[in-house]
């Protein structure tokens, strides 16, 4: 199956940027066309971790978090009809941290047919995102007070 990477430097240190992103309620924050990310499990954000979120033009999905390595990784895992895949690497650099990500989707029943369409425009709103979380991350770490 294809996958779409991508990789960004944020501005911040490993572990600051794991606690953000692995909170995936952060993607309202950066993403565009998240509309709904809902925490449903108790407790911390940790291995086994579920959400329940919606992008634009998409149905209501479940995410599991399947791996769990902070500050150095994540993975999320969805059923349905476009099963995802969605890996989180992180290493700090001198500029701060840099972020790989892999989105391996599956696509089940008639998605199949229309994944080479969807796939161009994925790989434009991956990219896109990509900016929009470094711009983010930025801002954020110029808020925050200086320790």
């Amino acid at each position: 199956m294809p996958e779409i990477r991508n990789s960004v430097i944020l501005a911040c240190t490993p572990e600051v940027a794991f606690d953000y992103l692995s909170d995936h309620r952060a993607e309202l924050d950066w993403n565009p066309k998240c509309q709904s990310m809902e925490k449903l499990t108790d407790g911390p954000v940790g291995l086994g971790t579920r959400f329940r979120a919606k992008w634009k033009g998409s149905p209501y999905i479940e995410m599991e978090t399947v791996t769990f390595d902070r500050p150095r990784s994540w993975t999320m895992h969805n059923g349905g009809p476009l099963e995802v895949t969605f890996s989180c690497r992180l290493a700090p650099v001198p500029e701060g941290t840099r972020l790989d990500v892999v989105f391996a989707p599956t696509p089940h029943g008639w998605l199949r047919l229309v994944l080479p369409l969807f796939l161009v425009m994925l790989r434009r709103d991956e990219k896109a995102n990509m900016g929009h979380l470094a711009r983010v991350v930025r801002r954020r770490a110029e808020a925050a007070p200086a320790a």
